[in-house]
């Protein structure tokens, strides 16, 4: 089997690029095997079958580079109307015949396929991110359910700290009253849709009465909420000044902004979080949502009642520092600094290119705040550079900058190594797994992946040694190492067969408990890295047009 050197090119840049995924390079991979050899040889090369070979060999054949996705499923695909969507999602409102509305029962409703409302269903509550509650509703500690406000134009729910903690057997608690309790949280994020979809004049007129009423509920939330818990208000949209003078003045209040079209998403983080004691009263407000939605009155406002609880048997929350309002939580900054981490590191974005933070915050669903905190942190480690007037752009690398990487990363791994070795054992499964990555990836001859694996690797070795704060700086520079590879096109691998033999005798001296013999061959792996990577830069460097030679 031929290959044009066009297609070969390609063939490569698809099995290397980071966003390639793993079916779609194994199917590269084929082909380019089958230029040199035959189909049994390819087979045993990569580990598939024959039928595998001739398959991905003869849709390259007949269709290119094409041929390699994969083709559309057979029948006709699911359409739905906007109405239609809408009505799916509305039907949440009406009290159901059969005790709960189930796709087969909205199907029948509203005369849609089941595989229909399924969908809707599914691409509305499920799919779309939901990063906001995951990283600020604890389900571990759980929360209750304090206040819903729902206007044409304002959703808001309030949640705080349980006043006592549930008991260890409502705590260990999976029963099905889990599913009552996911529809009840579906049937409150759904009220908006018991307006039309666009905001009436008349909601615009009665704008201020609405932020009376949304005041007056955060006054009730105050009195009944523990004064030492913590509140946890979700909100769409920003709200009005006169609400965010009180919250100011309110610091135990901290506001989260989602994006409208990830309200919906929250549903099984909300779930997750909400304390299983409130399962009556959880009923409660989905009776009065479902009633208010049939009466047509202009807002919905629901307030927990006071109630007696035994005292909490935890510390109190603090104020933020100086009453400030906190707009910004360190877990959702830092769920944020993740995300955005293992894009840089992966490719997501070329060398230079600006980091804009609005439709970063819109993709992620989350407010500008925390995507503002993110990007100063992930300065602080390299990954981002921050100009007056230019923002947030990702930085060219310099031969300088691989040379500091490694002068810096030589003797902390020597230093995470020999703690490693005096430590015994029983610390070395994590290592030992991500060894087994490194092998099966070279088994491939998959070098890139070989090469992401044995940083990871490292990576897993550093935890292992019990010292965190050496640990963070070490990953700090593994990830400097990934950006070289991916924005610059580099191959970190200095030969996939020599990284296997070099990580071997590491291991195996971890085993052994020998730190001398581990910490001569860390060092010569970091001179074998260095010496690869600054040649391949200065190619780089040197080719034309800034293209790889």
């Amino acid at each position: 089997m031929a290959l044009s050197a066009e297609d070969r090119g390609m063939l490569e840049r698809l099995v290397a690029a980071p966003t390639t995924t793993q079916a779609l390079a194994l199917r590269a991979r084929i082909v380019l095997a089958s230029e040199d050899q035959s189909v049994a040889e390819a087979a045993r090369t990569l580990d598939v079958t024959r039928h595998t070979i001739m398959k991905w060999r003869s849709r390259f054949d007949e269709h290119g580079i094409r041929g390699l996705g994969d083709l559309a499923r057979p029948g006709r695909p699911v359409s739905i109307r906007s109405d239609a969507q809408r009505a799916v999602l509305g039907v949440q409102l009406r009290e159901p015949a059969d005790g709960a509305w189930t796709t087969r029962t909205i199907a029948a409703e509203l005369g849609l396929s089941q595989t229909a409302v399924s969908r809707v269903r599914r691409l509305s509550f499920t799919e779309a991110p939901d990063l906001v509650t995951r990283s600020v509703l604890n389900k571990s500690r759980q929360v209750v359910l304090a206040a819903v406000f729902v206007s044409a134009a304002t959703r808001v729910l309030v949640f705080h700290d349980p006043a006592s903690p549930p008991g260890a057997a409502e705590a260990r608690s999976r029963s099905s009253r889990t599913r009552q309790r996911r529809e009840v949280v579906r049937t409150v994020l759904s009220a908006q849709f018991a307006y039309e979809p666009q905001v009436s004049s008349k909601e615009s007129a009665e704008s201020a009465a609405v932020g009376s009423d949304l005041l007056d509920m955060l006054e009730q939330v105050n009195k009944v909420a523990p004064p030492d818990r913590r509140v946890i208000m979700l909100v769409d949209v920003k709200l009005p000044t006169q609400t965010q003078r009180w919250l100011y003045r309110h610091p135990r209040f901290s506001v989260y902004e989602i994006a409208p079209g990830r309200w919906l998403a929250q549903l099984d983080s909300i779930t997750e979080a909400l304390d299983r004691r409130q399962g009556e009263q959880l009923l409660t407000v989905e009776h009065q949502v479902r009633s208010w939605a049939a009466s047509g009155e202009h807002s919905f406002r629901w307030v927990r009642p006071p109630r007696l609880e035994a005292k909490a048997s935890g510390a109190s929350v603090p104020a933020a520092a100086g009453g400030a309002l906190r707009s910004t939580p360190p877990r959702l900054a830092t769920a944020v600094v993740k995300v955005l981490r293992e894009s840089i590191a992966t490719g997501a974005f070329d060398a230079g290119q600006r980091i804009l933070e609005e439709p970063l915050a819109a993709r992620l669903g989350v407010s500008r705040g925390p995507i503002r905190d993110a990007l100063q942190i992930l300065a602080e480690d390299g990954l981002v550079a921050l100009e007056p007037h230019r923002g947030a752009y990702i930085p060219i690398p310099t031969r300088q900058d691989i040379f500091d990487t490694y002068t810096a990363r030589g003797p902390l791994g020597a230093l995470l190594l020999r703690r490693v070795a005096t430590k015994g054992r029983t610390r070395l499964a994590p290592v030992e797994a991500a060894m087994e990555d490194i092998v099966r990836n070279a088994r491939m001859g998959d070098a890139p992946a070989t090469g992401d694996a044995d940083i990871r690797w490292q990576d897993a070795i550093a935890h292992a040694a019990d010292m965190p704060r050496i640990e963070k700086m070490f990953v700090r520079l593994s990830l400097q190492l990934r950006m070289f590879v991916s924005i610059l096109g580099l191959d970190y691998a200095y030969s996939v067969d020599d990284i296997v033999a070099d990580d071997t005798a590491i291991l195996d001296a971890l085993r052994s408990q020998d730190p001398e013999l581990v910490t001569s061959l860390w060092s010569r792996k970091i001179d074998n890295a260095v010496f690869n990577m600054v040649e391949q830069f200065r190619r780089h460097e040197d080719a034309p047009d800034g293209k790889r030679k």
